[in-house]
Order: structure tokens, then sequence, then C-alpha cells
């Protein structure tokens, strides 16, 4: 019982704030909001393909028109342009005589170049161009075009043939296990909840704890019928409890305001944000217990979250980074929080799937109390 009123009391300090809603909601939901256009879904976007249209007559137009139908970002390029080619990770080339052999009957080879790029990246390059090819080539086969020659007529039909919708399409259904990575707010909300959590209970936990070691407060409290234990553990709890109050209010906003479903088992996220909530509370502890000012702990609190936060995946997808960063991360805790929360928000998963998550912020929180429980006593 006297655990759990020590705690209660820091919470009720840390509440009286006038800017506790600002640094607990509106601030992280509105880097939530703004970052998620930055990490957008990409998959549904046009592909960026600058073209060198080396032939102008309007059937090579027509040819392009189509390859934008297909959801590319045609970058169409000057002649004199192809001597940066080698600098992109993809161009294609329509040769001067493209529509001639057309209109002929003969063959057309189209160049598609390949820069230093992820062989994915390529690869949905030249999903799209086939794609774009069979259309072409069947418009092309539909209304004669080789027999009939080019005329205005010839080239309405064959606008009117590419504009047709197709007989005939495939409808990709995700297996569960094979969700796309999240994006957008998907991505962002979890981001910064991880991020928010760590820096707020290591600004309010530790700044507060300072005061009281300062103002002795901590040494009238051993004075009162309770153990050191029952303080430790108490000053403890209530540095665990803001991030649980923070993190609740932050996934409840997320779903209401911008609609962010979380998971096929949102309970697990329970065991997360338990895990999450006991390193914050350790770190937010132990801030408070070697630094000897408010000033100390801002300064070096801010800047170990601007370290841990872009290190564990908070700022951007690790997918994006070199195998050197990637490694890192799994010793930085938020790597193991957001990949425990993306686990259940956008791979479905369930308790069993995310112990090892939570293993892993509780060792790091079980590291930074250990470190804590010697110094707790030290008067600043």
């Amino acid at each position: 019982m006297n655990i759990w009123r020590i705690a209660v009391n820091d919470v009720r300090v840390v509440l009286k704030d006038r800017m506790i809603l600002v640094w607990w909601l509106a601030m992280p939901l509105a880097f939530v909001f703004m970052f998620s256009f930055i990490v957008k879904d990409q998959s549904q976007n046009a592909t960026w393909l600058p073209v060198f249209k080396l032939d102008d007559h309007p059937l090579a137009t027509l040819f392009v028109d189509q390859l934008r139908a297909e959801k590319y970002w045609i970058d169409e390029k000057p002649a004199e342009d192809q001597r940066w080619i080698r600098d992109w990770s993809r161009a294609l080339i329509i040769p001067e005589h493209f529509s001639q052999d057309i209109l002929a009957g003969r063959r057309v080879d189209l160049t598609l170049t390949k820069g230093r790029v992820k062989p994915e990246i390529i690869l949905a390059a030249q999903t799209l161009l086939v794609r774009a090819l069979i259309k072409f080539n069947g418009a092309v086969a539909a209304i004669d075009l080789s027999e009939r020659g080019w005329s205005p007529e010839s080239e309405r039909e064959l606008a009117a043939e590419l504009a047709k919708p197709a007989l005939l399409t495939v409808e990709s259904r995700q297996h569960f296990s094979l969700r796309p990575p999240p994006s957008g707010f998907a991505f962002t909300l979890p981001a910064y909840l991880v991020m928010f959590l760590m820096m707020n209970t290591i600004m309010y936990g530790g700044t507060t704890l300072i005061e009281e070691r300062k103002d002795h407060r901590i040494s009238r409290l051993m004075a009162a019928p309770v153990t050191a234990v029952d303080v430790f553990l108490g000053k403890m709890l209530g540095r665990m409890l803001q991030p649980m109050l923070q993190g609740g209010l932050m996934l409840i906003a997320g779903v209401t305001l911008f609609g962010i479903h979380l998971g096929d088992h949102p309970l697990a996220l329970v065991p997360v944000i338990l895990s999450l909530s006991f390193f914050c509370g350790a770190i937010g502890l132990l801030f408070g217990v070697i630094f000897n000012s408010e000033q100390q702990v801002m300064g070096v609190g801010i800047l170990t979250i601007m370290l841990l936060a872009p290190l564990g995946g908070c700022w951007w997808p690790l997918e994006v980074t070199p195998e050197i960063f990637k490694t890192i991360a799994l010793f930085t805790p938020t790597y193991w929080a957001i990949q425990g929360i993306h686990d259940v928000m956008s791979f479905g998963k369930s308790w069993a799937a995310v112990l090892p998550e939570c293993g892993v912020l509780v060792g790091f929180g079980l590291v930074f109390t250990a470190i804590a429980v010697p110094l707790f006593h030290r008067s600043p």
C-alpha cells in the first residue's frame, strides 16, 4: 500500500504541470501527423522513370502516355542528357525508328538501363513496363495498325483501344504473414510513442526526483513508517505509471483521430507497453539519481533521445539504412519497443510472438535499475 501511495503521489505531481497535455499528447500527435506523409506507402505511387523519346511521331507519344497510365512518373529528358544515365537508377530509351518499325510490322527493341539500385526497384519498373508493352501491342494488333497505316482515324482508334479497361484483372490478397511494412500513421504512431514516452519519463521522472533529493523529501520519507525498499519501489512505480498513462492516451488518440488499426490481437500490446514502461521508469529513475540538476537531466536526456530514436528506427524505417545501422539497432531499446508494437499492430501477432521483445526491454530496465539502486540514497 505504501508503494502505491508513493507512486500515485508522484503521478499527481506530474499531472499538475500545465504543459503536461502538450508534452503527452499535442506534441507527439503533431509529430505523428506531420511525419506520416514522409513515410507514406509508396507501393501505389508512380514509379519514377526518365524517358528519352528520340522519336517525335505521335505513336511514340501514345506509348509514353500508356506508361503514365501504368502509374509511371514519366520524366521526359532531352537527348543530350543521356550522359547522366549512369547516375540514375533506371532510364528508358525509345529509339528514333520506334514508330517507323511498328508501322512497317518490324520488331522494336526498347532499352531499359539499370543503375546501382536494389533489384526489387528494377523489378518493379520492369513489371510496369511489361504491362504497358502488353497492352500497347494488343491495341496495335486489335486495330491492325501495320496494315492500315497511320492516319487521324487510326490514331483515334488506337487511343480508344488503349483507354479500354482490362477484361481480366488479378486481385492480390495478402496472407497475414506477408503484410506490407507499416507506413504513414501505422509507422509514425509507434515510433513517436516510443520516443516521447522515453523523453517525457526522463524529463519529468528525472527532474522531479532531483527536486525531491534537493529538498530532502526522500530523507524525510525514509523517516516515516516506510522501508527504504518501499520508497524505491514507489518511486520506480510512479515513473512506470507515467508512460503507461501516456501510451494509453496516444493509442486511443491514434485510433480515434487517425483511424489506426491496433492489430488482430490488440490486447497483446499490453505486455509491450508494460515492458516499455518498466524500461522508461528505470531510465527516468537513473537520471534522477546520477545527476544533480534539472539542466543536466535535460541536456543529457535530449542527447540520449536524439541518439536512441534514430538508431532504433523512430525517425525512419531501418530498411532504408545500411547494414551496419541495422546491426547497431539490435543493441538499442527503442528498436525492440518499436518491433514489439509493430508485431502486434502491423503484422497481427499475438502474446507469444512479442515475448522476446518484452524480455529484452525488461532486461534493459533491470540493468538501469541495478545501477540506480546503490545511488538512490546519494545526496545532490
